[in-house]
């Protein structure tokens, strides 16, 4: 199966907007992972949160950053490859004037923007 990410509706987050393209009611409507790509606006910070149980891995396609874990910045990049294990906080920030680009894939799927509940005030 493909599907092209411009065939799929981007779901406004706090600072990103995200577009699953793969997942649970999804093309290919898998059931243990999902997969998709976040675009970041210029100077976003999107709020720390938690994925309770899901593990994460995020690669930079374009921009620049920082990820931070439990409040300590750690410097991303076009390029940069990101795993994210379960309860831990974190969040992203783009430091750059354009889009930051990332794609994502999430075991097991998650529901887009159910973790910001679990952000941490």
């Amino acid at each position: 199966m493909v599907i092209h990410e411009s065939k799929v509706q981007a779901v406004s987050l706090p600072g990103r907007d995200h577009k699953m393209i793969i997942g649970p009611g999804r093309a290919g409507d898998a059931r243990h992972m999902c997969f998709g790509v976040a675009d970041f606006p210029p100077r976003s910070h999107a709020p720390e949160h938690v994925h309770e149980i899901e593990e994460e891995i995020i690669y930079v396609l374009s921009g620049h950053g920082a990820i931070y874990f439990d409040s300590e910045p750690e410097a991303i990049e076009a390029g940069s490859c990101i795993y994210i294990r379960p309860k831990t906080v974190h969040s992203i920030k783009n430091d750059s004037a354009n889009v930051m680009k990332l794609v994502y894939v999430f075991s097991p799927p998650v529901t887009q923007g159910s973790y910001d509940k679990n952000s941490k005030k």
